[in-house]
């Protein structure tokens, strides 16, 4: 989980931190993420994304987190929208 100090970041620096650790998880396994990859795409520095996040682990478990309340999300407003047309 990211910490606190990454949670208070302003939106737009979260939201490039995050896009840049998507690009890298979805370029190679995770055995081969490089956190180097991660922080020059997310033009940070190295210590930085140690204060956000522990591991590449901790930020891969962060990035499937946001992506199950997305399909969560999704699937609620899919069924609002069913009840709406059928009841």
């Amino acid at each position: 989980m990211p910490t606190e100090t990454f949670l208070k970041l302003a939106e737009e620096k979260k939201h490039k931190i995050i896009e840049a650790a998507k690009k890298e998880f979805s370029r190679v396994p995770i055995e081969e993420v490089s956190i180097k990859n991660i922080v020059e795409e997310a033009e940070i520095a190295r210590g930085s994304f140690y204060q956000y996040f522990t591991s590449k682990q901790d930020v891969l478990q962060y990035l499937l987190e946001l992506k199950v309340k997305d399909v969560d999300t999704y699937i609620v407003h899919t069924l609002e929208q069913s009840r709406w047309r059928y009841f």
